[in-house]
Formats: structure tokens, C-alpha cells, sequence
């Protein structure tokens, strides 16, 4: 009997532990709930102010899982990377940007990524882009994408222009530095000192010509728009037709010059519009046929600007050429315009000059032939300058 108490009281002392054991792993477990879900808005809140941080950068941000999968994208990336033809988010970095070499090493750096790393440079829809991985906590990192597409291609046409140039420089000093030794030998030979007398000062002149031109690109490079220059384009197209006109002459071209607008007064400098037309004018005597026309002329267009429009008669240009010809050094057929002095520089410091003073340039082919030039360039104002007004002041 005794032994039997004893036992009911201990099993009851046993469920009792038992009841209590469980009610606090309830709490327990009630309290790391709490806990989770307490710290859970904050993870949130924390991701929430990554991507509100990505989104206000103007270059390409993802931010993604350890696996590359990518859990956000600003609007930049959504707009360089096509996120929105491609899926939803979510998906692989690889199944937005498909290269396996760069993939390679993008899962190389994933694996143990505890500081920045540079990447190497990816180019998608048009764009270079040059990325870097940014550890985002144990489980994501940021993606960070550079766009160099202008810096690449500055630096594309810097070696461009600098091959070019070498090359330009190369053919006459060769030349030059041939004749001169052979002077040495063949000096006493009439003819063949008037030969190289010919040659070396044709080939000074070219390469005259060619600093001349790099010094005028250099210029337009670095100058400032003169807000208060005008000039006459009328009176500087008449003033280069009359200096050109024994060039022309030669080959029996003849210039037309329209009827222009009574109003021809343009917002640049004189020697900023004769650079312009110069050009334009000396290669369309390069070109034109002999007796052939070269047409000027002047017409005001509504938009605040006067087009001077140039048309010769000669071959044109293919049409797959026409969008390189303000290219630096671009020659469409290089062997005849290295023989008649050209420096595939002119139609370059054409547009150069149009673009700095926030006018239009466009090139197109003639029917049946010929090539046609047109410079819109914003107009004067109509008010007379101050020098105008003391020298013809108005009646009182």
C-alpha cells in the first residue's frame, strides 16, 4: 500500500516535470518565432534600402544569390540587359548574358568572394560595360557594371587615328628622305634634280597640309563658342567662289551661285564659315568632272537656320560610304586623293565645325550623279550689333 502511494507519487511528480518540459519548449519555441520574424522585417527592410540605393545609380546594378541567380535589377540593367524580353527575374545571370569564357570566371570569383573583384569587360546589345563583383553579406553579392561604351570607343578611335596618322606621315617622308639621298648620287643630273625638286616640295606640302589640318581639328577641339560673332554667308560664299575660280578654271568649272535670302546673316566667325566651305567647295572641284557645274546656294529655313547647300557634278559616293565620310582620314578611294593632296581630313573638320556651333550636316548622292552638301547653321539674330549702330546711328 505503502509502495503503491509511493508510486502514484512519483509518476504523478514525473508527469508534472513532463507538463512543465513541454510548456517551456512552447515558450521556447513560441520566442524563436517571435524572434525570426522580428528580425525578418529588418533583413527586409535592409534589402529594401539596397535596392532603393541601386535604383537611384545611373549604371547597370544586380544584385544576386551565391548561385548567380539574380534577385534584383535596377532600371538601368532592365534597360541595357533586355530584363524584360528575356523573363522575369529570378533566373541566372547566364540566362541574360550568354558568354561562357566570362562565365567562367564570374563562377570562379562566386565561389569564395570576400572582397570587390574586377571583371572582365562585357559587351551586350551595343554596349561595353565593365563589371565588378561586391560581397553583400554570406549570401549575395552586388553586380556592378561600369558603362565604358563612349570611353571604348574614344579609345578606338584614338588608335584608329594615330595608325592613320603614322601611315599619312610615312609615305611622304619616305619619299622625302629616297630623293634626298639620292641627290647625293644623282646631283649632277638636271633632270633628275628637277624631278626631285618636284617631288620633295609636293611632298612638304602634303605634309604641310596635314598639320595644318591637325592643327585646325586641335583648335575646334578646345574653342569656345563666340556667342556674338556674325557674319555675312553671302558675302564669304561670293569672297571663296572669286579665290577658287582659277582652280576651277582649269577645269573648266563653272560656279552658280543662286539667289539667296535678302537675310544671310549667321552666329559664327567669318574664318569658322570659309573653313567650312573651303573644304566642301575644294573637294567638289576635286571631283567634278571637266566643264562641269558646282551649284551654291542660300536658303532660310523656318527653324531659325539658313541652309548653304553645295551639289557638284561628279561621281558621288557609294552608299555605303556616305555615313564615314567625316570619319578622321576617311578616304573613299584613297589612291586618288592621296595623288591630288587629300588628307581624308576635310569633310572631318566640316562637321566638327557644324557640331560646335549646334548646326546640321548632311550628305547624300544626286540623281542621275553627283554629290550634294547641306550645312544648316543657326541664323543672327536680326536686332544690328552695337559697332553697327554708332557707325550708322538711327535718326532722331
Amino acid at each position: 500500500m505503502v509502495y503503491g502511494s509511493l508510486i502514484l507519487i512519483l509518476l504523478m511528480a514525473w508527469l508534472g516535470s513532463l507538463l512543465l518540459m513541454q510548456r517551456r519548449m512552447r515558450d521556447l519555441r513560441q520566442r524563436l518565432v517571435s524572434s525570426e520574424r522580428e528580425a525578418q522585417p529588418r533583413n527586409d527592410t535592409g534589402l529594401a534600402r539596397v535596392d532603393a540605393l541601386m535604383e537611384a545609380l545611373d549604371e547597370p546594378v544586380f544584385r544576386l544569390d551565391r548561385q548567380g541567380r539574380v534577385l534584383s535589377a535596377n532600371r538601368r540593367a532592365k534597360e541595357v540587359f533586355h530584363l524584360s524580353r528575356a523573363g522575369t527575374l529570378g533566373q541566372s545571370l547566364l540566362f541574360y548574358y550568354r558568354d561562357p569564357d566570362w562565365h567562367e570566371q564570374f563562377s570562379r570569383h562566386m565561389v569564395a568572394l570576400d572582397t570587390a573583384v574586377a571583371l572582365p569587360a562585357m559587351e551586350i546589345y551595343g554596349r561595353v560595360l565593365a563589371p565588378r563583383l561586391v560581397p553583400l553579406g554570406r549570401d549575395q553579392v552586388l553586380l556592378f557594371c561600369m558603362d565604358i561604351t563612349d570611353l571604348h570607343r574614344l579609345e578606338r578611335q584614338r588608335r584608329t587615328f594615330l595608325a592613320n596618322l603614322m601611315h599619312d606621315l610615312k609615305t611622304p617622308l619616305t619619299s622625302l628622305l629616297g630623293y634626298a639621298r639620292s641627290l647625293e648620287r644623282f646631283g649632277e643630273d638636271e633632270a633628275f634634280r628637277q624631278e626631285a625638286s618636284r617631288v620633295i616640295a609636293d611632298e612638304a606640302m602634303h605634309v604641310n597640309r596635314l598639320l595644318e589640318a591637325m592643327l585646325t581639328l586641335d583648335q575646334i577641339e578646345f574653342a569656345e563658342r563666340d556667342r556674338d560673332a556674325r557674319c555675312d554667308a553671302q558675302e564669304v560664299v561670293r569672297k571663296l567662289l572669286e579665290a577658287l575660280a582659277p582652280r576651277a578654271e582649269e577645269r573648266s568649272i563653272r560656279f552658280v551661285l543662286e539667289d539667296a535670302h535678302e537675310y544671310t546673316m549667321l552666329a559664327l566667325p567669318v574664318e569658322d564659315l570659309e573653313r567650312m566651305l573651303s573644304n566642301v567647295l575644294e573637294n567638289a572641284i576635286r571631283y567634278s568632272p571637266a566643264g562641269g557645274c558646282i551649284r551654291v546656294q542660300i536658303t532660310e529655313l523656318d527653324e531659325g537656320f539658313l541652309r548653304l547647300r553645295i551639289e557638284d557634278e561628279g561621281p558621288g559616293v557609294p552608299e555605303n560610304d556616305l555615313p564615314r565620310l567625316t570619319e578622321r582620314f576617311y578616304r573613299v578611294d584613297k589612291v586618288r586623293s592621296r595623288r591630288e593632296g587629300g588628307h581624308g581630313l576635310g569633310l572631318a573638320i566640316v562637321k566638327e565645325l557644324v557640331d560646335l556651333h549646334q548646326g546640321r550636316l548632311t550628305i547624300c548622292n544626286r540623281d542621275p550623279h553627283g554629290l550634294r552638301v547641306d550645312i544648316a547653321l543657326p541664323k543672327a539674330g536680326m536686332h544690328r550689333s552695337s559697332d553697327d549702330e554708332r557707325a550708322n546711328p538711327s535718326p532722331t
